[in-house]
């Protein structure tokens, strides 16, 4: 269903750059000024400038951290510090990282997809797309006529071929590997695959699998908008054109190291946050119980993250809103998004936490709506730095979730719906600037 293929992938030359893990940056679109500043200096030939550029003052329309990425990557090919491969390959990666004393090790392969219109049904949209970052990522390629950050898909396979043939590789030296530098440090392992047996192997399954979109849905819309722009403009167009095609990571459900990872709330209450008035109206929907940690940060964080914890299809949130205590919400009017709210959805969609949170809580109780969402709500990897955050007086409440199952994704994403935008959080991913593809 998926057509993939190989391709001449560019990446670093370490007889230029040295060492990897210090050019490499981390899959994030919005990074801090902090971030950006830090992988500016580890070297000059840091993949952020590629992909999340710093802004300069005299920016303008025809000079701009856009145009600027473009100049770099066209100066590092010229220059040799990206040199490209010698013949198509397909390309495994590992990436192995300990967060909270628990070791994640994820294995994906990444390769060219035909990029196919959304309705066909062969490669499914997971998440709602997000404009703004569409506008970005849209001047990104055409600035650098390349794909410097890959989607991540994901496949479910039942025979498990593709996975037993990643562990088979997986037990050989890999072609090169490194550590990022970043806060939480990444062993990353790439196996360059050219045998054409084995790509065609690769080739001929992904044929008969659907690819999920789950980190980059609106990266590949900028890559449709792309295509449909230089169709249009090209005459002698054949759909062999390298911008028929985009670069993803296809991450395999059946593997242990796919982590899932959740993505928390920080909303700021411009009139504060009342308490009391919150629970008199949650109570309407959830079940809510106050629970007492008369410990430090750390124990009271992770306390949260316990007392939530549910492997049923059920929807359990942790509110914190400061002290030495926080609320357990848990829904109890499983039916009423559906019925009243959202009748035009599926109960698969109605039953996520994002959308449940959105619809009962965010807009029903905090007066967040679309216009005032992006200002006032955040989300976040880390539930640490969301209550590190509320500390500071960043925001006034956070809202501690369970993950998307993957379950969730497959059952919304057949019912042709796509979840809230930052729903989907897969972890780990590989990194920037590990494989770019230029449209040459």
């Amino acid at each position: 269903m998926a057509n993939i293929k190989p391709f001449k992938g560019y990446r670093y030359n370490t007889e230029k750059v040295g060492d990897i893990g210090d050019v490499v940056c981390p899959s994030l679109y919005k990074l801090t000024d902090e971030q950006r500043t830090r992988l500016y200096g580890t070297s000059d030939y840091n993949a952020v400038r590629l992909f999340s550029g710093e802004e300069r003052e005299d920016d303008s329309y025809i000079s701009n951290r856009f145009t600027r990425a473009g100049e770099d990557l066209k100066n590092w090919i010229a220059d040799n510090v990206m040199a490209q491969e010698d013949k198509p390959a397909i390309y495994m990666c590992e990436q192995t990282v300990t967060v909270y004393g628990s070791t994640y090790s994820n294995m994906n392969f990444i390769t060219l997809v035909e990029i196919e219109d959304l309705d066909d049904g062969n490669i499914k949209p997971c998440e709602e797309f997000h404009e703004t970052s569409l506008n970005d990522y849209y001047a990104n390629i055409s600035c650098t006529n390349a794909n410097i950050s890959m989607i991540s898909c994901l496949y479910m396979e039942r025979e498990k071929k593709l996975l037993n043939l990643m562990n088979s590789i997986a037990t050989t030296e890999p072609d090169f590997e490194f550590n990022t530098k970043d806060k939480q440090s990444v062993h990353e392992k790439v196996w360059i695959i050219k045998d054409e047996e084995t790509i065609d192997f690769i080739v001929n399954q992904f044929r008969e699998l659907p690819l999920y979109i789950t980190d980059g849905q609106t990266r590949y819309e900028a890559c449709l908008r792309y295509r449909n722009y230089m169709k249009e403009n090209n005459p002698n167009h054949t759909g062999n054109e390298a911008y028929n095609y985009t670069l993803v990571s296809l991450m395999n459900a059946n593997s242990d190291g796919l982590v899932i990872m959740p993505l928390h709330r920080e909303v700021k209450c411009p009139r504060g946050f009342k308490e009391d008035f919150f629970i008199a109206g949650v109570q309407d929907h959830f079940k809510i119980e106050k629970i007492i940690v008369d410990n430090d940060e750390t124990e009271l964080v992770d306390t949260m993250k316990k007392q939530i914890s549910t492997t049923r299809m059920e929807t359990k949130i942790a509110v914190y809103c400061g002290g030495d205590y926080f609320y357990r919400i848990t829904l109890t009017d499983k039916d009423f998004i559906k019925s009243t709210l959202l009748p035009e959805k599926s109960k698969s969609y109605c039953g996520v936490d994002t959308v449940v949170l959105k619809k009962l809580v965010l807009e029903d109780l905090l007066n967040v709506n679309d216009e005032t969402y992006e200002d006032r709500v955040t989300c976040i990897n880390s539930r640490h730095e969301a209550f590190k955050n509320l500390q500071n007086d960043e925001c006034q409440v956070i809202f501690i979730l369970n993950p998307v199952k993957t379950e969730q994704i497959k059952n919304v994403a057949a019912e042709g719906e796509r979840l809230p935008y930052n729903t989907i959080n897969v972890f780990p991913k590989p990194s920037i600037g590990t494989i770019i593809n230029v449209l040459d």
